[in-house]
């Protein structure tokens, strides 16, 4: 797990950084109009990685291996949720997102057929998604490889990139995301798995033997 957390807390250092600097604007345009071909081909295809589809898989797969880690992710892929959609739509619900806050100015680089919105634009839902999901994977795999850790984590960080390259949300949307997925998951994990660790049946998988 300490190679996932150095790398996302120089994820948080550097993207917090960047924020308190360059005013919200400016910083946007910056990352956003950072465009290539590539980026073009590949980012709509990575940021379904926060989309929940996958997470959806992973439970499932979980529930084939052990029922703690299928109950475990679905828990901690919920509460992220709920959060992030209860913030969006009462304390941020008039934050906009980046085609509505520059409307009119055609400077948000966009990629055809990626849809895009208007509102309710702080924190990223996806980014909120993709962070629990691979701390998530990470968690359940005991943290043990490093390669694996950075791998989990810069997946997660891409995914969050996507959603300003995509033009759908600021910086600090994604920020925001990335923290309510990290602490909520690492906090249901932590409560739930205590709880359901000493337990024979939460240890059995559907194809599987009590460990």
């Amino acid at each position: 797990m300490k190679p996932f957390l150095i790398a996302y807390a120089a994820f948080v250092l550097l993207l917090s950084t960047l924020v308190l600097i360059y005013p919200k604007e400016e910083l946007f345009l910056l990352l956003n109009g950072s465009y290539s071909d590539l980026g073009d081909a590949v980012f709509p295809y990575i940021t379904h990685l926060g989309s929940g589809v996958l997470s959806a898989i992973v439970v499932v797969v979980f529930l084939f291996r052990q029922y703690r880690l299928a109950i475990i992710s679905s828990v901690s892929f919920l509460v992220t949720g709920l959060i992030t959609q209860l913030l969006k739509h009462t304390l941020f619900s008039e934050a906009l997102r980046p085609f509505k806050y520059f409307e009119g100015q055609d400077v948000v680089h966009s990629v055809a057929d990626v849809q895009l919105y208007m509102y309710n634009s702080f924190p990223s839902g996806h980014s909120a998604t993709a962070f629990s999901l691979f701390f998530m994977l990470l968690l359940a795999s005991d943290g043990r490889r490093p390669i694996l850790a950075i791998v989990l984590c810069m997946l997660a960080v891409l995914t969050g990139y996507s959603r300003i390259y995509l033009g759908l949300h600021f910086p600090e949307d994604v920020l925001a995301g990335s923290l309510i997925g990290v602490i909520f998951t690492f906090l249901c994990f932590r409560l739930l798995d205590k709880k359901l660790v000493r337990t024979t049946w939460a240890n059995k998988g559907l194809f599987n033997r009590p460990q």
